[in-house]
């Protein structure tokens, strides 16, 4: 560098004037408008744990926004937060220059959980405000979150039995043990000497006697409520069925790589404008399938809470894939909402069945709930024939003669082709009808990158796979805090490219 006249280089350089920590940062950084946008929640809500001794607590929504941020920064361990408010600007920023510590976010992350719903909702009302929420076409789907808990924390049914029944012939031992040893100690030293505390190895046998003994307990009456039995009863109970003692309420289920692990079910129905997900939810239920009601649910009290009616004529549709495909879910439509669930993978299951040579399936007809036909691949009506009998109804087709797939059709010996559908088939029948119609299906094509695309977000741009907290309770309340990050960091860049493109000086409207 000889020769070259450089920049001043002074690490310790002090400064006349205290600078601003926003000048650091510039005035296009969307810490900014990520400040603005939090400023319009409610947090009146949220506890500060405050007991009116000691110092004043921080203020909660200084906490929300740490880990707000933290989330949105692919930072999700409160001890990193914490070591960020002492080195990154736009933590320092965020903080007011403040240092909470670790322990103090955690225990605010953990204290609100049960209030983590109604900051949820009122991020789905912040985006609507914007004009990013217009409930036309939401899409529903479910991702699986790896639990707190590894598999080797996990014991079988049978398992437990055995090692209850070893633990306590071992206790049995040890305990004849600690009697002959108590007798010798009396002859040598006199019975008024110190008590004999049980040995290390008993402790540790009986403490973990306790633990199996309880697991199993939770695990025989969480059967009994599913099979319906009184607390006397035995339920049925496979040895292979397994529990985590680190994570009680995590279920072993079939992860997205292929593995199976302990995880739970998180779920996400999304609206197509701008990507809010406007409904989420989460269980230790690997199935889909009994989740669609409750989201259905939580739709049409939104749509309430935006001002539609039952009668509205601005119609809520709700795709989902087939693992959402049953009569009792389909029920759940109905006061503004229309639902489209695929009853399997598109046009998979026909080809299948076409190399098939048995006959064709109730899948392949459908059913016109206005004509009260069924309506065959080849597009003959099959109509009823007689009354209800035993809850089914019997559907005809007058006549099979010519019919190119009359031997994919009908059985040997028959000569036209007959159904015998039950109540709730009539509603499959209906719904599977329903997507083969241009419009809808056109709307359910839309299905997979409108649902599919947050949780993607979630997962890759957050870094969030899976929960840290344990217990269904806190589970739930970090997943739908992730949801409630994720609609506000929405909010954040539809403001930021609105004010670029001079559509919008400021949030008005949402104060």
């Amino acid at each position: 560098m000889t020769g070259i006249e450089c920049k001043p280089y002074v690490i310790d350089t002090g400064y006349l004037f205290p600078p601003s920590l926003a000048d650091f940062l510039g005035t296009e950084d969307e810490v900014h408008v990520f400040r603005e946008v939090t400023e319009h929640l409610d947090i009146s809500h949220l506890d500060s744990d405050f007991n009116g001794m000691g110092q004043h607590p921080y203020h909660p929504l200084m906490l929300l926004r740490l880990l707000m941020w933290g989330m949105a920064d692919r930072v999700v361990s409160t001890r990193r937060i914490e070591m960020l408010t002492h080195r990154d600007v736009s933590y320092i920023y965020l903080a007011g220059s403040q240092r909470p510590d670790y322990r103090t976010l955690a225990r605010f992350r953990r204290r609100n959980t049960k209030e983590i719903k109604r900051l949820f909702k009122q991020t789905v009302l912040l985006c609507d405000r914007l004009g990013m929420v217009n409930l036309g076409h939401l899409s529903l789907d479910g991702t699986k979150l790896k639990a707190n808990t590894s598999k080797h924390k996990a014991m079988s049914y049978g398992r437990m039995k055995e090692d209850e029944k070893r633990l306590e012939r071992e206790i049995e031992e040890l305990m004849q043990q600690a009697e002959a040893v108590d007798s010798e100690e009396d002859r040598v030293f006199g019975k008024d000497n110190n008590g004999y505390n049980l040995p290390d190895e008993l402790q540790r046998r009986e403490e973990r006697l306790n633990k199996i003994r309880g697991l199993s307990q939770e695990l025989e009456q969480e059967k009994r409520e599913e099979q319906g039995l009184g607390d006397g009863e035995t339920p049925v109970i496979k040895d292979k069925e397994q529990r985590s003692f680190a994570d009680r309420k995590a279920r072993m289920m079939l992860m997205k790589r292929g593995e199976f692990d302990y995880g739970y079910n998180a779920q996400a129905c999304t609206d197509e404008g701008h990507g809010v997900i406007v409904a989420g939810d989460l269980s230790n239920e690997a199935s889909d399938m009994g989740h669609l009601p409750g989201m259905v649910e939580e739709v049409r009290e939104l749509r309430q809470e935006l001002g539609f009616s039952a009668e509205d004529e601005r119609e809520t549709k709700i795709s989902a894939d087939s693992g959402y495909f049953s009569a009792e879910n389909i029920k759940a439509e109905g006061d503004g909402i229309e639902l489209l669930i695929a009853s399997g993978r598109e046009n998979k299951d026909e080809e299948k069945e076409s190399r098939d040579k048995r006959a064709y399936s109730l899948k392949r007809f459908c059913y016109d709930k206005e004509g009260d036909v069924w309506q065959c691949p080849e597009r003959r009506l099959l109509r009823r024939k007689t009354v209800r009998i035993d809850g089914k109804y019997r559907y005809v087709c007058p006549d099979c003669a010519g019919c190119k797939l009359k031997a994919h059709c009908l059985k040997p010996g028959e000569d036209r082709r007959t159904l015998v559908v039950e109540e709730s088939q009539l509603l499959l029948g209906d719904m599977r009808a329903r997507l083969k119609k241009p419009e809808k299906h056109a709307v359910y094509r839309k299905r997979k990158w409108v649902a599919e695309q947050p949780i993607g977000q979630i997962k890759e741009g957050m870094g969030f796979r899976g929960v840290t907290m344990r217990g269904d309770d806190y589970a739930r309340g970090q997943w739908l805090f992730v949801c409630a990050v994720h609609n506000v960091m929405k909010a954040v860049r539809f403001v930021a490219s609105s004010r670029k493109s001079g559509a919008m000086e400021a949030i008005v409207g949402v104060a």
